[in-house]
This record gives C-alpha cells, structure tokens and sequence, in this order.
C-alpha cells in the first residue's frame, strides 16, 4: 500500500483507574474502570487514541486478547479507510458473534482511525463528520449514587449545580420506591427549577413498576427516565413510551444499528442512547445516529465525552452529552467545560492527549 495513513502497529495497554469512592448502581457496584487502551499507529508517523472498558479485569483480559486478535487484520489497512476496516473486523468475529466483546474490541480500533483520519486531515473529528456545531451540553453523571444518604445527594447536587451543569444525572432502584421518591424530591430541591434532573434505574423494575414509578417521579419534573426495564423488553418500552408523561430514554445497552433501528421504529422511548463500544465504535455510530434521525427521534451519546461529544457535535439529532470523567487520570488536558458545555476546539482529530507517566501509573 506505502500510504501515510496504512496502519503499521495496534498496541494495547491493560489500565485499572481506581475511584475515590466505589459507585453503586441498581444492576451492579463499581470499584475501578478497567480499560482497555488502543493506539493505532501509521507509516507517516499519526497516533490514533481510544479505549474500550468492562468492570472486572478478566473481562478486560479477555478484550484485550480480541483486539490483539484483531490487530493482526488492521496491519496493513488503510486507516483513512474505516468502512473497509470496519467491514472486514466484523466479518472477522463472525463465528463468535459480533455483539459483546467483539464489539467492544472493534470499536477501539475503528475510532483509534478516526483519530487518525482527522489527524491526517488536519481536522477535528466532529468537522471531519460534518460539524453539526463545536458545542454540545452536558449533564453531570459523576455522582448522585445510590449508596448516598439524603444529606449527600443534596451536598453533590448543590456542588455540580455551582460548577456550572445545567443538568444532572441520578440513580434509582433501590428495593424501597418511597426512598427512590424521596431521594428525586431531595435532588430536585437542590438544585432549582433550572436544572434539569434525569434519573438513571439502570435495568431495575418491570413495566408495572416502570409506570409506577414514573407517576410518581412526574412532579419533581425529571427531563428523562433512563433504561427503567430490561432493555430486551422492546414490546414493554414502546407501550411505556406511549403511556407515559415522563420521557423515557433507552439504548445505551443495545448493539449496532439495526437494534437502534428497531427501537426508533418501535418508538420505545424518547430519546435513544446509542454507546460507542457497543455501536463498535464511530463508523456504526454516525449509521445509528442517522437512523434516528430519519425516525425524529433524538440520540444522547453514552460515556466516552472525549470521543462521543465530537459525535454529538456531527449529529443535528444530538442532544446532552454526558459528563463522566473516568478516563481524566490518564489524559493531560481534559475537554473544555463552558457556560454547561463541552467546548470542542479546532485540535486534529480527537483532540486527546495521554499524560504518559499516569498511563504507566496505572498499568497493570
């Protein structure tokens, strides 16, 4: 091939980035983010940066392995070409199936190259993709967990609303709806009537107690309820959707386009949360997002801010970036947090730099 973008080596780092405090959700408990950590690079010299993650480090293991796996298919390739790429990785895992881990290691991979296509271009991503605009909102989800008190939601809640969001993001599902209840009210006192509260079951209830719940919740005025059932429960969500005055938010557990497609064709929810990872990174992403597009229906990008908010930023259909800052230990600039947006400048690419000592810090 003897291009500047053909892809000479996929190199993988092994990282567990502890938390200050442990995080509990309603499916499971957090300790450390352990991620998978790709950098792709070219005969001319380009960098590409992305990273897959699990809870647990032998899953992380295991996805490692897949992408090395993997790597050995991108040798060679064209990284300004990531449909072909993409294409033949899929292809690839086949036999083992494409969803799950495979997806998770793809996705490094292709967005490692659209790193580097927007480097080799002189471009940022979200430009590269269309460049809807260079600002996207954002809603706080680092915190408002359910193992804390009364007393801690509002001190968080108080604290994310003087930093600046305009938004946050808290947690349900604990065996009590009363507790639930009091805890949204709590939240919603702290913070005023002008920001806005999405509240996150995490997989947590049925469709009764979804429909329950969110009668309950609708005076405290929340902006979405977020994956309240099993998100297999299609039929469920879309007659949810349908019943309910809350808006209901969905997608962040599903893989590739045509889930989001069934789901926008469904009208299972309001908003539709398409996840990096299990979209298998930018190439399939951007296809979801379009998809929705074509239904009216809006997308919020799941996690991954360094790299998703460039998404958002292409998408007209993007709303709501989400805030997490797990991966903030091993970058040397964060992204620019303004007036309750993330800022996205011209820098090529992804606009990612790694701080090289944190990396070995927490390698394992």
């Amino acid at each position: 091939m003897g291009t500047g973008t053909e892809i000479v080596a996929v190199e993988t780092d092994f990282l567990t980035i502890p938390l200050p405090r442990p995080l509990v959700t309603a499916a499971f408990p957090i300790p450390a983010i352990d991620t998978a950590l790709v950098r792709v690079r070219t005969r001319a010299g380009h960098e590409g940066v992305a990273w897959s993650f699990a809870f647990g480090r032998g899953r992380v293991a295991a996805l490692l392995q897949l992408v090395d796996d993997l790597a050995e298919l991108a040798q060679g390739a064209d990284a300004a070409m990531p449909e072909a790429l993409w294409a033949r990785m899929t292809g690839a895992v086949g036999f083992v199936g494409r969803r799950g881990l495979a997806a998770l290691a793809v996705s490094a991979i292709d967005t490692a190259c659209w790193d580097i296509l927007g480097k080799a271009a002189g471009l940022p991503v979200y430009k590269l993709l269309g460049g809807h605009r260079d600002r996207v909102e954002t809603y706080a989800s680092q915190g408002l967990w359910l193992d804390r008190s009364r007393e801690e939601l509002v001190d968080e809640a108080h604290g994310l609303a003087e930093a600046g969001f305009r938004a946050v993001k808290m947690r349900a599902g604990l065996p009590d709806p009363d507790e639930d209840e009091a805890r949204v009210a709590a939240v919603r006192e702290a913070v005023g009537p002008g920001v806005k509260v999405m509240i996150d079951a995490n997989q947590a209830w049925d469709l009764k107690e979804t429909l329950r719940m969110a009668e309950r919740f609708e005076e405290y005025d929340p902006y979405w309820l977020e994956e309240p059932m099993p998100h297999t429960r299609v039929d469920d969500y879309a007659h949810a959707a349908a019943t309910m005055r809350v808006p209901l938010c969905t997608g962040e557990s599903n893989y590739f386009k045509d889930e989001l497609l069934t789901l926008a064709r469904r009208r299972a929810a309001d908003y539709l949360m398409p996840d990096l990872m299990r979209m298998g990174g930018v190439t399939e992403w951007m296809k979801a997002a379009r998809i929705c597009e074509g239904f009216d229906v809006a997308v919020t990008p799941h996690l991954f801010m360094e790299h998703s908010a460039h998404l958002a930023c292409a998408a007209p259909n993007a709303v709501w970036q989400e805030y997490q800052p797990w991966w903030q230990p091993v970058v040397a600039e964060p992204p620019a947090f303004e007036d309750g947006c993330l800022v996205l400048g011209d820098r090529p690419g992804f606009g990612i730099v790694l701080d090289d000592e944190a990396v070995a810090h927490h390698r394992v």
